[in-house]
């Protein structure tokens, strides 16, 4: 017993390494077998295809045991879906969630056989005899449903194989063999990429291969497949294949960042958020491909993504800023003052050189009773006469208000106001239009004819409903 523990020893400790490796490892497989439903038979030649999410589009074959499997690398938990075809059976979907460096290898996908299926891909249904000739052209592999445009060092072409049948399922042979041409139909991003050879000449089995290559455009293309028979003055076409052609690395140019406002109510509430967003670009003025990194840090309140974020189909990246933390740390910033914060996104070009791009955000307050301003102050409006007002709103620290405030004006009875509907916009700095304001009031009463005392009152209200209210005394002459 001894000697058998010690020639089993190595092994065990093997086995422990190996373990200790993968579990520290993104890496993930991915894998299972694909059987029939009425039997359990093992299908051979089934296309699965990795559908969701869009960075780990992949796809494989199963072998002759039904097996497939996949060797990805997993960030961040991801909700995975899988689609499994062959010609003659109905197509089947999976999901499931993996979380990161983790394994989901004991799938069982059953495939449902069509009133026209067959047990090897040939389609004949237990047809005899020999194949007759082209009548019908599908899709049976496809290597990729998304490649990358060219010098981005990613793969940058896919293949695919149709097969030919004949009206009863089967595929056709040598003496019935048939030149396939292949084209890209819809195109409309003006796509340069490009198919080799265009033209193939279908096997013993029915089939044809060929390549689509990327070029410097991204965008979704879809290929067909042609059969011209002039024997019988026929064209044969097959269903159209979407392959997506994603961008390049991130270039600074094409890189950009936007803030939803400018000014938002984060100085006196926690929790309140505002968009930030950034639209990543490659040199080609694509999109760049989908699952980029792109980083974001601020010197105050917190950020969503503040470890990576990854950009969509379009290059974007789109995170919250949420006001919170120590509201000293907005003293930092270097030229504006207190109450504004930076905040920077970065990702990194195909020379591994870091692309960053910054923006300003004022984490703005609220208005006190001494932050509205009237001049002039006292007032006095002569008869049938009009008086210009200046009027200046900030919040507690002489900073514009959060974007969307409103600040309404009211005038004592006899008086007439003009100018006195303001929003304060989305802006960073005072100034006017978004702390200095001008309005008219006149005197309309031509009843009265003495002097009397009158008011104007200014009210403040924030998005977050913060509300003050200040009223200015003047008169109204009446003398003539």
């Amino acid at each position: 017993m001894k000697k058998r523990l010690f020639f089993l020893l190595p092994f065990v400790l093997l086995a422990f390494i190996l373990q200790s490796c993968k579990s520290g490892s993104d890496s993930s497989i991915i894998a299972g077998q694909v059987i029939e439903e009425a039997n359990g038979a093992p299908i051979q030649d089934a296309l699965v295809e990795i559908t969701s999410p869009e960075n780990l589009a992949a796809s494989a074959e199963t072998d002759s045991s039904g097996s497939f499997s996949f060797d990805v690398n997993i960030a961040e938990t991801a909700n995975i879906t899988l689609e499994v075809s062959k010609p003659t059976y109905q197509t089947a979907t999976t999901k499931f969630k993996i979380g990161a460096g983790k394994s989901v290898d004991d799938l069982t996908i059953r495939l449902t056989s069509e009133d026209s299926g067959g047990d090897d891909g040939g389609g004949d249904d237990g047809v005899g005899g020999e194949a007759g000739g082209a009548h019908a052209i599908e899709l049976t592999s496809l290597s990729r449903t998304s490649i990358n445009i060219a010098e981005t060092g990613g793969i940058t072409n896919a293949s695919f194989t149709f097969v030919v049948r004949d009206s009863a399922g089967r595929a056709i042979n040598l003496d019935h063999s048939e030149e396939v041409a292949f084209s890209i139909i819809e195109n409309p991003n003006g796509v340069d990429a490009s198919i080799t050879p265009e033209v193939v000449t279908t096997n013993a089995d029915g089939k044809a291969t060929s390549n689509i290559s990327a070029g410097k455009i991204a965008g979704v293309v879809k290929i067909q497949a042609l059969i011209q028979r002039s024997d019988i003055n026929v064209a044969i076409r097959s269903k159209p294949v979407a392959i997506a052609i994603h961008g390049g690395f991130p270039y600074a140019d094409r890189t950009s960042m936007s803030v939803e406002k400018s000014n938002f109510e984060g100085l006196n509430f926690d929790g309140v958020r505002d968009q930030i967003t950034v639209i990543v670009g490659d040199k080609y003025s694509n999109p760049v491909k989908p699952g980029t990194a792109v980083y974001f840090e601020t010197t105050a309140g917190i950020i969503q993504g503040s470890n990576t974020r990854h950009t969509d189909e379009d290059g974007f990246v789109t995170v919250d800023l949420i006001s919170g933390g120590d509201r000293s740390l907005l003293n930092n910033h270097p030229t504006l003052g207190y109450g504004y914060a930076e905040i920077t996104a970065s990702t990194f070009n195909e020379a591994d050189q870091k692309i960053t791009k910054k923006e300003t955000v004022l984490f703005s307050g609220g208005p006190t009773y001494n932050d509205i301003e009237l001049t002039p102050a006292p007032f006095s409006i002569a008869a049938n006469s009009s008086v210009n007002f200046s009027l200046t709103v900030t919040d507690e620290n002489d900073n514009p208000l959060p974007a969307g405030t409103t600040v309404s004006i009211e005038v004592a009875e006899g008086l007439e106001i003009t100018g006195g509907g303001i929003e304060i916009p989305n802006a960073l700095l005072p100034g006017p239009g978004v702390t200095d304001f001008e309005f008219t009031v006149a005197d309309v009463d031509d009843e009265k004819s003495n002097t009397q005392g009158t008011q104007i009152t200014i009210t403040v209200e924030t998005p977050k409903g913060v509300k003050v209210s200040r009223s200015f005394s003047g008169d109204r002459s009446k003398t003539r």
